[in-house]
């Protein structure tokens, strides 16, 4: 999906917990820039700042994609409450946090912009 979207003409911040791999060598070899933020989605704490550093580095901010999920399997009868408040924190949480962050900046920024929701079809 980055590559994909590097070759439509975007630069990219990568939010991740690990590393990206080969991810900023390919983005940069369609002459786009990419930006590695290293960060947990835990919780929304690090919204602000991931926002923050992407207008730093890029000036503005033109798509989101929120991708970032996780999952915790178990039966529902033995589903712990630690457990569903991580997969709620991140799957749920961060992702209405940092939208709303981003059209906070897009109505700063007076252009609007495109916010893209990423789901797993892994349950079904």
């Amino acid at each position: 999906m980055v590559v994909a979207l590097a070759e439509a003409g975007c630069d990219i911040v990568g939010v991740s917990r690990s590393n990206a791999g080969d991810t900023a060598a390919r983005v940069e070899a369609l002459d786009r820039r990419f930006a590695d933020l290293r960060t947990d989605l835990a919780s929304p704490a690090p919204v602000d700042d991931i926002v923050r550093a992407t207008v730093e580095v890029f000036g503005h901010v033109d798509v989101l994609v929120n991708n970032a999920g996780i999952i915790r399997r178990d039966d529902a009868l033995d589903f712990s409450e630690h457990d569903w408040d991580a997969v709620m924190d991140v799957n749920l949480k961060s992702v209405f946090f940092l939208s709303q962050a981003v059209a906070c900046q897009y109505v700063k920024q007076q252009s609007g912009g495109k916010i893209i929701n990423i789901a797993s079809m892994l349950s079904f």
